[in-house]
């Protein structure tokens, strides 16, 4: 049996539209950008997920934007990208391991 973890939302979102990026400030005083690119790389929809473990190449335009944000439930955000894709949810506890790892990515840099 997993275990979810509990995680609050971020304090803001902010979409970023001349960086491309979505910038999530947390509770904890985290902020960090995380872009459009990396949100979309990162879906985890049943179609995304499927795509991804049989192999199939799925082609993903660079410059893919997120052209609206909509909060979902309590429980975490949907992104509508560019590129036509919206199945993903993004639930806040996925959120902030992905705020996390671009925090440790940029400090390697």
């Amino acid at each position: 049996m997993t275990r979810q973890q509990i995680v609050d939302p971020p304090t803001e979102v902010r979409l970023r539209r001349k960086s491309n990026a979505v910038e999530l400030s947390w509770p904890d005083g985290l902020t960090v950008q995380l872009t459009c690119l990396q949100l979309r790389k990162s879906c985890a929809c049943s179609h995304c997920t499927q795509a991804e473990r049989q192999g199939r190449l799925s082609l993903i335009d660079v410059t893919v934007s997120v052209e609206r944000i909509e909060l979902s439930g309590v429980s975490g955000l949907q992104f509508f990208f560019s590129d036509g894709h919206y199945r993903g949810l993004y639930p806040w506890a996925y959120l902030r391991e992905l705020s996390e790892l671009c925090e440790l990515n940029e400090q390697a840099s």
